[in-house]
């Protein structure tokens, strides 16, 4: 949902105008239109058809008042022309209305839109911020419709079977490249030869894996680099202060101990867009005289560390949704130190690998989100839910 680099809700005039001057072609994630209907029937289903195939294909904007080029057919060329415009007389209610029929003519709804009215000189714009489909692919519903689109360069169209069963099975082929590439990068940070003076076995690790991961290339950490070192605070750090490095993977920062001969934590921002956080000062020496975690400090300083995470990768203009989830390594016989158990509970086994969940957007609620798995470490621990916090 970025254009120019700018999210579409941070877009101005200004941006728009820019779009116009460089002649800025549409693609498959940006689609110009002049007009914005939505009083007859079948402006509505036009209308759903445009933002359910930016959703089905890669996400993207919709830009409404812009006129575009014609060529010797008086065809469109996908160039802006000029700034049109199109009528708001309450842009607070217009946009209720936008979200009203995608969320409730779509199944599975598409939400999470970000919608921006701008003022071009005397004129009105729209821009639509579409995001990319989590799981399965959205099918209009409106009056029994029952289609499913795409968008090409040029415009949407109709998918056929063929497509359809290709739509279905690509957020899964996702899913399973997500899954691959935390198993191998886990099997990387266990044989410490990704990092240097790496210390610790008994390990935590997060991981943050765009949707777009496979197509992301971070190339200039150079530019973001004062930024991202006052962003990238090692999870559980002993020390005041952290430093930085550059390495083959992307941009990290580390803490030491405090000979600051060994790493001790580190947060690795990779080239692709994925964000790895490590640390081995999660257990300690607890009163049952073996080492454990605090129980709230763990879930705090987990939420925390997922939001610092997200906020880096949407500095870096990542787009969302992610996949998100955590780690346990040579742990079994350590403990959880909480003050509900009557006796002391021990993991069982030496390595947990808790399931990748869906983080749909930057703004999404992150304790929500990611409490089925504190669930299930809680329930590993025989409790039958995590703690509120």
């Amino acid at each position: 949902m970025y254009i120019l680099g700018i999210r579409a809700d941070k877009l101005t005039s200004s941006d728009i105008n820019r779009l116009i001057d460089n002649q800025i072609q549409e693609s498959k994630t940006l689609d110009y239109k002049k007009e914005l209907n939505l009083s007859k029937d079948k402006d509505k289903k036009e209308f759903l058809f445009d933002v359910s195939a930016m959703y089905n294909t890669e996400g993207g904007c919709i830009i409404y008042g812009i006129e575009e080029i014609k060529d010797d057919k008086n065809q469109n060329t996908g160039k802006p022309k000029k700034v049109s415009g199109i009528d708001i007389e309450n842009s607070d209610k217009l946009i209720q209305q936008i979200e009203d029929i995608a969320k409730n003519s779509t199944e599975p709804s598409i939400s999470q839109l970000l919608i921006n009215a701008i003022e071009v000189g005397d004129l009105n714009v729209m821009v639509l911020g579409i995001p990319k489909g989590l799981t399965i692919p959205a099918m209009v519903t409106y009056n029994q419709t029952n289609k499913f689109y795409k968008r090409r360069n040029s415009g949407k169209f109709p998918v056929d079977v063929y497509e359809l069963n290709q739509m279905f099975m690509q957020n899964q082929v996702l899913f399973d490249k997500a899954k691959n590439f935390r198993k191998n990068r886990i099997s990387e940070v266990l044989l410490k030869d990704n990092i240097p003076n790496l210390v610790g076995d008994t390990i935590f690790l997060i991981h943050i894996i765009p949707y777009s991961f496979l197509e992301n290339s971070i190339s200039d950490f150079a530019v973001e680099k004062n930024d991202l070192t006052k962003q990238m605070r090692p999870l559980l750090s002993q020390s005041t202060g952290w430093n930085l490095m550059y390495n083959l993977d992307g941009f990290a920062t580390f803490a030491t101990t405090y000979q600051m001969r060994e790493i001790t934590s580190y947060n690795q921002l990779f080239r692709n867009g994925v964000y790895e956080i490590y640390t081995s000062e999660l257990f300690y020496g607890t009163r049952h005289q073996k080492e454990g975690f605090d129980e709230e400090v763990f879930m705090r300083k987990t939420v925390e560390c997922i939001k610092q995470g997200l906020d880096v990768l949407n500095k870096m203009k990542i787009e969302s949704p992610f996949f998100v989830s955590f780690s346990f390594h040579n742990v079994k016989g350590k403990i959880m130190d909480n003050n509900r158990a009557t006796f002391v509970r021990e993991f069982t086994k030496n390595e947990l690998l808790f399931p990748l969940i869906q983080i749909p957007a930057y703004d999404s609620d992150i304790m929500n989100k990611m409490r089925p798995n504190f669930d299930i470490l809680w329930q590993s621990f025989g409790f039958a839910k995590s703690p509120s916090t």
